[in-house]
């Protein structure tokens, strides 16, 4: 990435000055959004998460979100003179301060030009560190950060590569900054939002496209975390990471077969929201 943009303007990283930016100990959100097939189909639906996540703090909209074309068209022109023409993400950060809000928007590549599926089924376990599910904050991924780095710290050593999060009443809720989704029997089951997961926005385009498979799909509050021993298929999605299968947990193995069809129906979605947007 030779390109950045902060507060509104183009920079080249050797003249980028952020120091500033981490005085006063800022509040810190982040959206992180896959782009690729010549746009970045869920632009809209992360600006708008940003906000709600402002507004959490009673902290009215500022004006550059809420100009959403101009913050596309200039994100655009960043990919463009970093020469990113195949898929990547693109890493918008706010630094929330008392009076202020600074922004920094960044963005790295991908080799691949459709939205990724992982070539090889991860390893999972049951991370020790719990989430509660009645905190209102914990759909979003700021308030979920520190929990997931400590999670993936305590994976050093052990033969997995992610974790299965539950709340206080051990039920599951999330992966490692990822949904969780679980196959039986022609159903796609998910933990709902009140079971108190992280809500990433590639959420709900899976649960739509589940339909198009003659998938039924159904989002509850408290799946028991044996249940996963039950199931044909899980796997984990984000825009960040794309869809990653899970080959097995403890001595447990699943197939590989709705994820795959999950993947290419989700790039079917991203293509047909780039033309129509």
């Amino acid at each position: 990435m030779d390109f950045l943009i902060i507060n509104g303007k183009i920079i080249q990283r050797e003249d980028a000055n952020l120091t500033y930016l981490f005085f006063d100990e800022p509040v810190i959100l982040s959206q992180k959004i896959w782009f690729g097939f010549g746009g970045i189909p869920l632009f809209t639906e992360n600006i708008d998460f940003l906000c709600r996540q402002l507004n959490t703090f009673n902290i009215e909209t500022p004006k550059f979100l809420k100009n959403t074309r101009e913050l596309f068209r200039i994100s655009k022109r960043m990919l463009n003179k970093n020469k990113f023409f195949r898929s990547g993400i693109i890493n918008i950060q706010l630094f929330v301060h008392l009076s202020k809000i600074n922004y920094v928007i960044t963005s790295s590549s991908f080799a691949e030009f459709e939205f990724p599926i992982s070539k090889q089924g991860l390893l999972i376990n049951f991370a020790e560190l719990q989430k509660y599910q009645g905190d209102k904050l914990a759909r979003f991924s700021f308030y979920n950060r520190t929990r997931w780095k400590i999670v993936e710290v305590q994976l050093r050593g052990s033969s997995s590569q992610n974790s299965i999060i539950t709340n206080e009443k051990e039920m599951i809720c999330e992966g490692i900054a990822s949904n969780i989704f679980m196959v039986k029997d022609k159903v796609l089951i998910t933990p709902s939002i009140e079971s108190g997961c992280f809500e990433d926005t590639i959420r709900n385009p899976i649960l739509d496209v589940a339909s198009k498979l003659q998938l039924k799909y159904i989002e509850i509050s408290n799946i028991k975390r044996e249940r996963i021993f039950e199931m044909n298929e899980v796997f984990l999605a984000s825009e960040e990471h794309g869809i990653q299968w899970v080959l097995g947990i403890e001595n447990k193995r699943f197939v590989h077969q709705i994820s795959a069809q999950i993947n290419d129906k989700i790039n079917d979605y991203l293509k047909e929201k780039i033309k129509r947007d």
